[in-house]
């Protein structure tokens, strides 16, 4: 296909430079008239789909087979021909959580995501007052009595409207604390939105906030790393986050496979032979990259693995804290 011909001045449109040839030399525009043929759109257009879909197709090809090639890549100043780590992140969540969120809303499927022990164990102390109240029976911390109380609260009240009305009517004294508003204030409107079903309310919030928390808790694997590895001194926070993210995103494509034969197979051991996997791709990803034996990345590898899976959790309850007002 025939180029777009060459502008007579030489002072680039875009940034005023002035252009030798058919490059500008300071921001790399094409020194061409602005009045582009059709033809060349297309051109322009079919080029750069070709270019991606090679670069997306050369990075998915190591990123799944070659654990930690990714990363030494990066490291090594050779970065041109693969997708950029953040924006392979970004991407590869958004398929998974869309399609894991997608499937949930199908047929009733919760998906391993909600049904791991730790969400179980939690949707159950908010599946109604009457259990909440049974769950904190013996609890006489400030955070278990807070919450019974804006149970009992919650109940005279239809709308946040009417519990606000309410409020005004009292003095200061006589106010809850702060906390305890908050979290009334929430019962009501989950309760407007969802019933008493509490916790289709909670598991409904997790799906919704799920994303943010697991951006939350990369930055924390690469803590993990750094600190794991820290005689390594060659090695910036940053390096360790360009693995944690190479990571995640095998982690979100071997799990979104494993969900999609539960779903349509209900194939479980799928998701629990992925589960394995992922851990081997750790295993052998931190092998290849820091260059020590297979022993000490297996066992840096369930460190690690232990470590991240706790705070997770600890995260996870202080996500539902800070929903709820319980640390206010």
């Amino acid at each position: 296909m025939k180029t777009q011909p060459l502008r007579k001045e030489k002072q680039c449109l875009n940034c005023g430079t002035e252009v030798p040839e058919r490059y500008c030399t300071h921001c790399g525009q094409e020194n061409t008239v602005p009045h582009e043929t059709f033809g060349h759109l297309v051109k322009h257009f079919v080029a750069d789909i070709f270019h991606y879909d090679s670069q997306f197709l050369t990075t998915l090809k190591y990123l799944l087979f070659r654990p930690g090639f990714l990363t030494k890549e990066y490291m090594a100043g050779k970065r041109v021909r693969y997708v950029n780590p953040i924006k392979l992140y970004v991407f590869v969540s958004f398929v998974f959580f869309f399609g894991l969120f997608t499937l949930q809303h199908e047929d009733g499927y919760e998906g391993p995501v909600i049904k791991t022990q730790v969400m179980g164990d939690s949707v159950k102390v908010f599946s109604g007052p009457e259990s909440v109240q049974n769950a904190l029976k013996n609890d006489t911390s400030k955070s278990g009595r807070r919450m019974v109380r804006a149970f009992d609260e919650m109940k005279g009240y239809k709308t946040v409207a009417e519990y606000d009305a309410a409020l005004a009517k009292l003095s200061p004294q006589e106010r809850p604390e702060l906390g305890e508003r908050i979290m009334t204030r929430r019962m009501i409107e989950l309760r407007r939105k969802y019933g008493n079903d509490q916790q289709k309310a909670i598991i409904e919030m997790f799906k919704h906030n799920v994303p943010k928390i697991m951006f939350l808790l990369l930055p924390l694997f690469a803590l993990f790393m750094k600190w794991m590895y820290r005689r390594k001194k060659q090695w910036l926070y940053a390096d360790h986050a360009i693995f944690a993210i190479h990571f995640h995103a095998f982690a979100f494509i071997l799990a979104l496979v494993g969900i999609i034969f539960e779903y349509f197979l209900n194939w479980e051991w799928v998701m629990n032979t992925a589960s394995w996997v992922i851990f081997g791709y750790l295993v052998l990803g931190l092998r290849n990259i820091y260059q020590q034996s297979f022993g000490k990345s297996l066992l840096k590898a369930g460190i690690l693995t232990f470590t991240y899976a706790t705070a997770a959790v600890f995260v996870f309850i202080i996500f539902l804290g800070l929903i709820f007002g319980l640390f206010l």
